[in-house]
């Protein structure tokens, strides 16, 4: 563990990358200087059977101030950013897509059943306008949509969320995972076969299945503890079942259309104390960084994103169990103080400014040290010193950016780039690679990360991407960015991380093909009874290749169930082991690829 900790001296850099993933999804140029249009939603306007749990889900044309918070007007009270026609008294939870542009509000009640429900974003009025990235608000827009009855109608079944979250790291390995669904589910038939799970070590046929009594919570219960710091891949209903998720009404839940990855902690746990940044999630923080943000789309260097890439940005967060941020205020040097801007109900604060030249910026922002001040609940006002310096780091290009365009996900990926100049052991570089979607954004390799653990020195030029890390034909977002500290601490408030320091990042795409060799079909070479009673089977296949064991009762049958993900080795070898006690007789195994 000690050498884990050694890969983040400065810990409080990735909360700062971290915080700047808010501003920009790695790939994606913000769009800039024009209002935001809102270019589709779901449901559709004026649907009719709507599920009475379904989300809401707003489309963006352009990049979306994501730090805002999504509100509910309550009547009478306070005009929110989404409001509800009749007043039913209805709270939304609001989630932003990890490409800025999408919008889920999940109902933290349900709709009543069978009316027109009208919504409006940015109601006249509002306190707290849903902006774009530059800060231009969203012009007022309304929809409608009709409900079902209250059990869904025959409507298609929604998954709503699933815990752990998609993309959750440093999960612990005792979890079980839960799905929740819009409408009462079917519980009396096997479900064990509508799940396709994928994971180095795990075996899906470990997995036990529990519905709730309404039906709508399906809990999966793992025999043993889930293999440690692992991705570990679901996918409900995949075009392979017999035996598919269906609704009470018999409608089933769309074919492979749910799916979603979580990675497990260390044997010992996971959970909160393993967090890829290495600081707990329980923590707030305090930053101060002057950025400017650029994309590489060729082999030539990058250029700076097409509207507004330099900023200026100041936030500090409360801690989750407090004490709260309730003011803050940042004074430049030789410059007066300026207010930071908090959100209606406390715990985060920020201040911005966005420039088309560098030198506006560094004449709004010079270097020298900024006196940040902030209070918290029952506390004295914290006067905090952070010196930003004058150098900058160099901007960050891909070396090998036409091999990136066509990497085999099947071997390893070498990525290089241009040495950070002027390094120090204080200063930072890291490197976030995203695969995003309509239903928003997954992490699925970032360096450096506390949970593999996985270094990158900020003398580092390249890194290695494991073979099978990424999926063949897809293009990911990444992002690589350098930073020259100021300032760093993780002691100077209690359950707070500070950092401060200049920024240049580099938006770029990792595109994957179809793999490189096709998978060659899978031999058993042996088996072998161990002493304890479980069956032993030894394949070949593929190096590199996942193969997924299915388990039967009968040859004859079309019902064949997972029962295990393995992937044979750089000789093209994989062993199987059964797990202990309680599989049925005669028993027959088969490898498939994907």
């Amino acid at each position: 563990m000690g050498a884990a900790r050694r890969c983040l001296s400065n810990p409080s850099l990735l909360a700062l990358a971290a915080a700047l993933g808010l501003a920009w999804l790695p790939g994606v140029t913000p769009a800039r200087g024009q209002a935001p249009q809102l270019v589709s939603t779901t449901p559709p306007d004026q649907a009719t059977d709507v599920p009475t749990r379904a989300p809401l889900v707003f489309t963006f044309d352009r990049d979306m101030n994501t730090t805002i918070p999504v509100v509910s007007s309550l009547p009478g009270l306070f005009v929110g950013n989404i409001e509800f026609e009749p007043p039913i008294g209805i709270l939304v939870e609001g989630t932003w897509s990890g490409n800025q542009r999408v919008l889920t509000c999940v109902p933290l009640d349900s709709w009543p059943p069978n009316t027109t429900i009208t919504w409006r974003l940015n109601p006249p009025g509002t306190l707290l306008a849903l902006t774009s990235a530059a800060g231009i608000p969203l012009v007022t827009v309304s929809g409608s949509f009709t409900t079902g009855g209250s059990g869904g109608g025959g409507a298609e079944p929604i998954l709503l969320a699933t815990i752990p979250a998609n993309g959750a790291a440093g999960v612990a390995v005792t979890t079980s995972v839960q799905f929740l669904f819009d409408q009462p589910m079917q519980t009396n038939t096997a479900v064990a076969d509508a799940f396709r799970w994928l994971g180095t070590g795990l075996e899906p046929a470990r997995f036990t299945y529990t519905w709730s009594g309404d039906g709508r919570t399906l809990t999966a219960d793992y025999a043993g503890d889930l293999p440690p710091l692992t991705p570990i891949t679901w996918l409900l209903n995949w075009s392979g079942t017999t035996r598919p998720l269906t609704s009470t009404a018999g409608v089933p839940l769309p074919a492979d259309t749910y799916s979603g990855v979580f990675t497990t902690g260390t044997a010992g746990g996971g959970g909160e104390d393993c967090q890829p940044d290495g600081i707990p999630a329980s923590w707030g923080a305090y930053n101060l960084v002057k950025s400017a943000a650029h994309q590489q789309t060729s082999a030539a260097a990058p250029l700076p994103v097409a509207e507004e890439p330099f900023h200026f940005t100041v936030f500090v967060s409360s801690p989750r169990n407090g004490p709260q941020i309730t003011a803050a205020s940042i004074t430049p040097p030789g410059g007066a103080p300026q207010n930071l801007t908090a959100a209606p109900f406390g715990g985060f604060l920020a201040f911005n400014q966005s420039f088309t030249q560098p030198a506006a910026l560094d004449a709004a922002f010079p270097a020298g040290t900024y006196l940040l001040r902030f209070t918290q609940s029952g506390q004295p006002e914290r006067q905090i010193n952070l010196p930003l310096p004058a150098s900058a780091p160099p901007v960050p290009q891909i070396a090998n950016h036409n091999a990136a365009q066509a990497v085999n996900p099947a071997q390893d990926f070498t990525l290089r780039w241009n040495a950070f100049t002027g390094a120090t052991a204080q200063d930072g570089l890291s490197l976030v690679v995203t695969e995003t979607n309509l239903t928003g954004g997954t992490v699925v390799f970032q360096a450096p990360d506390f949970c593999v653990p996985r270094e990158l020195p900020p003398t580092a030029t390249s890194v290695v991407i494991p073979a099978g890390t990424l999926k063949s034909n897809r293009t990911y977002q990444a992002t690589l960015t350098f930073f020259k500290q100021g300032y760093s601490s993780t002691n100077a408030v209690p359950e707070m991380a500070g950092a401060a320091g200049v920024v240049r990042s580099t938006d770029f795409t990792l595109r994957t093909v179809g793999g490189g060799t096709p998978a060659q079909p899978a031999q058993f070479t042996g088996y072998r009874l161990l002493p304890d009673g479980r069956l032993e089977l030894t394949l070949a296949g593929t190096p590199a290749q996942p193969y997924t064991l299915q388990r039967a009762t009968s040859l004859a049958t079309r019902d064949w169930s997972p029962a295990a993900t393995v992937t044979p080795d750089v000789t093209g070898r994989a062993v199987f082991v059964e797990p202990a006690g309680g599989l049925p007789v005669p028993r027959f195994y088969r490898a498939v690829t994907p």
